[in-house]
Formats: structure tokens, sequence, C-alpha cells
């Protein structure tokens, strides 16, 4: 199978702060689903920093989780992603 991109834009106040993808690539075998490999990458706005990123893997799905936190004391935000494929080979 080929890979997925999802990805999620954070927003504080109506704009955007940050923006997480996660790429997985599955194995698929028309019966089961596996992930083969994935990564994670991130941009960030200036007064925000990225951290803690990890990427799971769990039979046919992938999940990527980090923090988005305020230089200036605004607050933090989770993130969390993921990436499914089903044993039906669809992507979602």
């Amino acid at each position: 199978m080929g890979p997925g991109v999802p990805d999620a834009s954070n927003k504080n106040n109506g704009e955007e702060i940050a923006t997480a993808t996660l790429t997985a690539t599955f194995g698929y075998d028309g019966s089961d689903a596996w992930v083969v490999s994935s990564s994670g990458s991130h941009t960030v706005e200036p007064g925000w920093s990225y951290s803690g990123e990890r990427i799971s893997h769990s039979g046919g799905t992938a999940t990527l989780t980090a923090t988005i936190k305020s230089t200036k004391g605004l607050g933090q935000f989770p993130v969390n992603i993921s990436l499914t494929c089903s044993k039906d080979g669809d992507i979602s």
C-alpha cells in the first residue's frame, strides 16, 4: 500500500500556530494490514515550541503524539494524529 499523510493544524484565537504531519506506509496482504514505516514532521510559528514527539504502531494504525507549548506563557496544546489502514485496505 502507498503512504497516507494526514496533518493537524493547531490554532490559538483563530491564528494558526503549528502544523504536524504523520506519514505512514502500510503493508496489506488482502486480509490484514500493518505499518511498515512512519515519520513525523512539523512547523511552528514564532513564540511556540514543539516537543515530545512520539510515534507508535499497533496493527494497521500509526499514531503521533506531541505537545505544542507557548514560549510566552499562553499555554500548551496536545497533538494527536492517527492513520489507519483497515483490513479492507482502506486508509483513513
